[in-house]
């Protein structure tokens, strides 16, 4: 199976967020945090990312739910750590969420009708009738 355009380009996205969760989990940060010192929370979104980038490289017909998985670690960890180092409020939390959100919803969505149409699953045989005597 030939693997789509949009599947490539996200998984190319998706493998450089692994490269920059890596090497801010060692100290190296291509996105450096203003004023807080590298802690491992950010390896979670990049192990997401990495599981993520080769379900879509590889065309797995769970990459749907990869990314999916990518996205709520992407969108949830930076704001649980924010939230316990900046004790924000439950209001200001839920509108960032459902911001982000609405930014990751558009190559989620694109990406379920790619996925609908590649692995869309076969249809059940028909039984075949016994021949009578």
């Amino acid at each position: 199976m030939k693997r789509p355009t949009s599947f490539t380009l996200l998984g190319l996205y998706l493998g450089w967020k692994v490269l920059a969760g890596f090497l801010l989990a060692i100290g190296l940060g291509l996105e450096p945090i203003a004023g807080e010192s590298p802690a491992g929370l950010s390896l979670l979104p990049a192990v997401f990312a990495a599981v993520a980038a080769e379900a879509l490289w590889r065309c797995r017909p769970w990459c749907m739910r990869a990314t999916i998985g990518y996205f709520a670690a992407a969108i949830l960890v930076p704001l649980a750590a924010s939230s316990a180092a900046d004790h924000r409020m439950p209001g200001e939390l839920l509108f960032s969420v459902i911001g982000k959100a609405i930014i990751f919803a558009m190559p989620v969505l694109y990406l379920n009708n790619r996925a609908t149409q590649l692995f869309a699953p076969t249809p059940a045989p028909a039984r075949i009738p016994a021949p009578r005597p």
